[in-house]
């Protein structure tokens, strides 16, 4: 768990007692997360997927849904491979998911 110090309303330490695989396990919980987050903003909900798998939409429609999903995976798993890597929380804490272009035809 970090532990921010405040003095006078000001931020003047953070104490981290995690463990590295905390830290490991707290920052692909958020890579997780912030790549559910891209998908659904991106106005592809579960629905949409299995539409998209199946063949429902046009063949563009699908095409641009299937892109953007492997584009999402894709940056999840560049972040993966660099927590995994990480040998401090520090390290773990700076990588960031960095959202995919949403392809125009979703």
């Amino acid at each position: 768990m970090k532990t921010e110090v405040y003095s006078n309303g000001v931020l003047v330490e953070t104490i981290d007692n995690r463990t590295l695989d905390e830290a490991k396990k707290y920052s692909l919980d958020l890579i997780r997360v912030a790549t559910s987050k891209a998908i659904m903003d991106a106005g592809i909900d579960e629905k949409t997927q299995l539409n998209a798998a199946s063949g429902v939409y046009e063949a563009e429609r699908c095409e641009a849904i299937k892109s953007y999903i492997v584009a999402c995976r894709n940056e999840y798993l560049r972040c993966k491979t660099l927590i995994l890597s990480t040998q401090t929380n520090d390290e773990a804490d700076s990588v960031q998911f960095i959202q995919p272009q949403v392809p125009e035809g979703i």
